[in-house]
């Protein structure tokens, strides 16, 4: 296919801002970002960029559907609507004859985990994912797991296909959102169909850690060695500067993430957390998937293989995965729960 070059301005430096950011030489305005090259991070640092040159802000999620210059020309072009993006993202369109597989948010509420899910899936499997409400500027957040899973179902509904089952997968604390979520559809009387958790646990245990979201951002978020101590006793304007420093040098954000950006994901991993400490999964009467990691280096004592989902689940399927908790959605690791996934989401119908 031919390379179309960029037509506009607009085009233009969202080009440059691809070129630089990727560290490509040439791309086309129709070419996808993540199969020239982009990955989560790399998203993050565009959607700064475009913030940086144009004044509009575009979410992680609308990255990843108008996942082209010609298309992010578009929102560039549009400026700031009153109306806030949804935040319900298409990653793919795919065959709208088939049933999408909807990724709902971990603890982080990005969607950005599931691109190399959705990569790996075949190409013509519809995929959308859920970025936790309070993300974005002026959002204000949902606090229960509950209230989260009827918000997503009002949303999807919109551009669910009908009578299609409902196929629902979530990373680590998504796996809890797709839990709640399949429950509220089979009591309205939806056909649910893969309810698959990623190495979820369904609850969270603080120990009575005040800080619990703070050490879980620190930990597994940023991925940074600090002193929990001394960072819980800096004032929070110290405290966001430092965090970002550190992120940074490390690069677990990119070197262009703003402050703003980082209180709203503090934020974020608190609401979350809360939630799922404020949750008791019970009374799903269908099948769930367990995807469990078969490394459990990241596991501070040895969890149990069903990570205590037999009670909770009419039938409980466990499928034994490669990585650890953290690995196991990054490319090498992820294209088995890929195959696996497709397989659950493929029916006769299908082939």
């Amino acid at each position: 296919m031919t390379t179309v070059a960029p037509r506009d301005p607009a085009e233009l430096q969202i080009a440059d801002l691809w070129r630089e950011t990727i560290g490509i030489p040439e791309v086309g305005v129709h070419d996808d970002f993540f199969e020239v090259g982009g990955h989560s991070l790399l998203a993050i640092s565009v959607v700064v960029g475009i913030r940086r040159l144009f004044g509009v802000d575009v979410t992680a999620g609308q990255l990843l559907e108008a996942n082209t210059i010609a298309k992010l020309a578009e929102i560039v072009r549009g400026g700031n609507p009153g109306e806030a993006p949804s935040p319900l993202a298409r990653l793919r369109h795919g065959d709208p004859e088939l049933a999408p597989v909807y990724g709902l948010p971990p603890v982080s509420g990005t969607t950005l985990v599931y691109v190399r899910l959705m990569q790996a899936l075949p190409r013509n499997r519809p995929f959308w994912a859920l970025q936790s409400v309070g993300l974005q500027p002026g959002e204000q957040p949902l606090t229960t797991v509950e209230d989260v899973a009827a918000d997503f179902i009002t949303r999807a509904r919109k551009v669910h296909p009908a009578g299609k089952p409902w196929h629902l997968v979530g990373y680590s604390m998504g796996g809890v959102y797709a839990y709640e979520i399949a429950k509220q559809l089979h009591a309205a009387g939806e056909p649910v169909g893969l309810v698959g958790l990623l190495d979820t646990r369904p609850t969270a245990d603080t120990g009575g850690d005040e800080d619990y979201a703070l050490n879980a951002l620190l930990r597994r978020g940023l991925k940074l060695d600090l002193d929990l101590d001394e960072v819980r006793a800096m004032e929070p304007d110290a405290r966001a500067e430092l965090l970002l420093t550190e992120a940074v040098a490390a690069g677990t954000v990119p070197a262009d993430f703003d402050r703003d950006r980082l209180l709203r994901m503090v934020d974020m991993y608190r609401y979350n957390l809360d939630a799922l400490v404020g949750y008791d999964p019970a009374g799903y009467p269908g099948t769930v998937t367990l995807y469990r990691v078969t490394d459990h280096a990241m596991e501070p004592v040895l969890l149990p293989r069903d990570l205590d989902w037999t009670r909770r689940a009419g039938e409980l399927v466990v499928h034994d995965v490669p990585g650890h908790h953290f690995s196991m959605i990054e490319p090498g690791q992820v294209e088995t729960i890929a195959a696996l996934v497709d397989a659950a989401t493929t029916t006769e119908e299908d082939k």
